[in-house]
């Protein structure tokens, strides 16, 4: 995805901070739970360690590893100047001496830069924390964002319908997450992130082992597609025959929360009201333990940089306002005393009357004849 605006929203956040230029680093690590600043910026993915550098001046490079693969992304970013690299923090002082000789730098996305190349960026200039910066440039989503969204949310659809499907006694584990893969990159995933659990009484989500569904079991899976460093998460509940009544009654009750959870989620509510929606249905049905830490972390979160909480938590003590066409997923992932861990929830778009749902499938428990 070419971003042409950031270029220029960038510049005049650098003019309004008195810094030369922005730095922009990535080990090229594609995960739900850390923003993709360098993703954002250059309009495309990196395979390998890069940094990009964008000068208040309007110039901008970045570098490359492994060498050979500046012919993929050269057409895909606005970015001019692009270069492969063998030798990325002799280049990187370079680009610096170039693009920023006063040394009045801002550094996004530094985190899990090594520490030889840190000590040396911080042997030439003056770093300043700027990943604020690349996050406000996000907060003003495009009409391509939007799209985009909506784009996952239908592949995640894909990856339900797949589990949904293949969930059967004697299927392993393994065999079941890589039919909901393989159906989810079909579908034009470029990544997945996907956790599952199955049993009669489960504990946690988890990747996928060898172990075989058996009839009666309860299918919990966590199902995360990305395309473009978009990621979308559904949470859904599988029994394999027909479910119990407490099964039936419990899952209701999350439904409950969950539908609670949502008519608080629009444009400047605290992010913390929906959270606090949610464990109070749970909580007057006698749960109030089970919903906060050690049984549970997080009431929701957002994806992608200058989302609220991207990858973290929201919680009860969220104080956040959610914000226009912001991803957000909102799950009242349950573990219950009575049936164990229950699976619940779907990513929704922000607005500002209230929300849109970015999957067609329905967050309910399924059941299939075995």
């Amino acid at each position: 995805m070419i971003k042409s605006h950031v270029q220029q929203e960038i510049q005049k956040r650098l003019a309004e901070r008195d810094l030369e230029a922005l730095l922009v680093y990535s080990d090229g690590t594609h995960s739900l739970l850390v923003p993709t600043h360098l993703h954002y910026v250059t309009g495309t993915r990196a395979m390998g360690p890069s940094a990009a550098i964008v000068a208040r001046d309007g110039q901008a490079r970045w570098l490359v590893e492994p060498e050979w693969d500046v012919q993929r992304v050269k057409p895909l970013t606005w970015i001019k100047d692009v270069r492969g690299t063998r030798n990325l923090c002799r280049d990187l002082m370079v680009a610096l001496s170039e693009l920023c000789p006063s040394g009045k730098l801002a550094g996004c996305g530094l985190a899990p830069m090594p520490e030889g190349l840190y000590a040396s960026l911080e042997a030439k200039v003056k770093v300043t924390p700027g990943n604020d910066l690349v996050e406000d440039v996000t907060r003003v989503r495009t009409d391509a964002e939007v799209e985009l969204m909506r784009e996952v949310g239908e592949i995640a659809d894909v990856g339900a319908n797949a589990m949904a499907e293949y969930a059967r006694p004697g299927v392993t584990e393994f065999e079941l997450v890589a039919r909901m893969e393989h159906a989810m990159r079909l579908a034009g995933a470029d990544d997945n992130f996907i956790l599952i659990s199955t049993g009669p009484h489960n504990q946690e989500m988890h990747e996928p082992t060898e172990r075989r569904l058996e009839p009666g079991d309860i299918v919990i899976g966590e199902i995360s597609p990305a395309k473009d460093a978009q990621f979308m998460q559904l949470c859904r509940t599988v029994v394999l025959g027909k479910p119990s009544a407490l099964v039936v009654a419990k899952y209701e009750m999350l439904m409950e929360a969950f539908r609670k959870a949502l008519a608080e989620v629009r444009v400047g509510a605290s992010a913390g009201q929906m959270s606090k929606a949610m464990n109070a249905v749970i909580s007057q049905a006698g749960y109030e333990k089970f919903c906060y830490p050690p049984y549970m972390r997080a009431r929701g979160h957002g994806f992608g940089v200058g989302t609220l909480a991207p990858g973290g938590a929201i919680d009860d003590d969220t104080t956040k306002p959610f914000e226009r066409n912001q991803p957000v997923v909102v799950h009242p992932n349950q573990y219950l005393e009575e049936t164990g861990y229950l699976a619940c929830g779907e990513t929704v778009l922000v607005t500002d009357s209230g929300y849109e749902r970015l999957s067609k499938t329905e967050t309910r428990l399924e059941s299939v004849e075995v």
